[in-house]
């Protein structure tokens, strides 16, 4: 089998495994979604949804590695069209759909981090709040549109992840994702393959909202971010920068040729700088 055989194959195979761990993920979230409580003690609750309720550390297992792979496969099938040059091909909507799709996943990623309740994901929202209201005119407007201090600190994270931003992602990718519905194959072994990882692997140590620890790191794909804020002002890393990324992935279907070559690298080395950030930060820290 030569390699453009094999690269053709691993195109077709990796969107239908993506939206198989979906599926997962939305039926372990629903079982979840009985048990967690929003008010209160969120760190207790978890625990208890952990260790206490009928299955509970299996469900938790299945639902994060599920939601984590399904971002992971729509991450790498984004880069392979891109790559590719596949954007020529889509449509405005389509593009624009499927980049939009792939920044509110990684959101969903973030607000259930948050929804640990943990330190980790205390200090998560905490960051998220402030880097809000640094947005002048409208920041402590737009904060409180994803998180209100106190008692209900996070009910309005658990509305996003568990509501509103599923159904959204579901309806972006809704055309995009039609030919590659997982027949039951794909939904058999990428099951087989989360149920051994929820059955042997073990779940990473949730942090008691009291314990003293000198660093508190955010989700994987933060990390890089997380490194900037120590060197730049909060707006640049976590908003600026992103927000001038996305926006060249958004028009680079649509700009002239000689453009088009100069954003398609501008993407490949910005995401190469990223990247080296946070493998810097995951193998030799903050």
């Amino acid at each position: 089998m030569d390699t453009a055989t094999t690269a053709k194959k691993i195109s077709l195979y990796l969107p239908r495994i993506g939206l198989s761990c979906l599926i997962l993920c939305l039926i372990s979230g629903l079982v979840l979604v009985f048990y967690y409580r929003p008010l209160g003690n969120v760190f207790r609750n978890v625990e208890e949804i952990t260790t206490l309720v009928p299955y509970g550390y299996f469900f938790r297992q299945i639902h994060y590695a599920s939601g984590q792979l399904f971002v992971i496969l729509m991450l790498v099938h984004t880069m392979d069209q891109f790559l590719r040059r596949r954007y020529h091909s889509y449509f405005t909507v389509e593009w624009t759909f499927l980049i939009f799709s792939l920044c509110i996943c990684f959101f969903v990623l973030f607000t259930g981090f948050i929804l640990k309740g943990d330190k980790e994901g205390f200090f998560a929202g905490q960051i998220l709040m402030n880097i809000l209201k640094e947005i002048p005119t409208i920041g402590a407007y737009t904060s409180r549109l994803f998180i209100v201090p106190g008692k209900s600190f996070f009910f309005l994270p658990f509305l996003y992840h568990c509501f509103f931003l599923p159904v959204l992602i579901i309806f972006l990718i809704r055309t995009h994702s039609h030919e590659w519905l997982p027949d039951k194959k794909f939904l058999f072994i990428t099951s087989i393959g989360l149920f051994l990882y929820a059955i042997f692997v073990e779940h990473h140590i949730d942090i008691p909202p009291d314990a003293h620890i000198d660093i508190v790191k955010g989700p994987w794909f933060f990390l890089g971010i997380q490194n900037l804020l120590k060197i730049m002002p909060p707006l640049w890393p976590s908003l600026y920068f992103p927000g001038l990324f996305m926006g060249c992935l958004f028009i680079l279907p649509h700009t002239r040729t000689t453009w088009r070559k100069v954003l398609h690298y501008f993407i490949i080395i910005s995401f190469s700088f990223y990247g080296v950030l946070t493998l810097k930060v995951i193998f030799i820290g903050l």
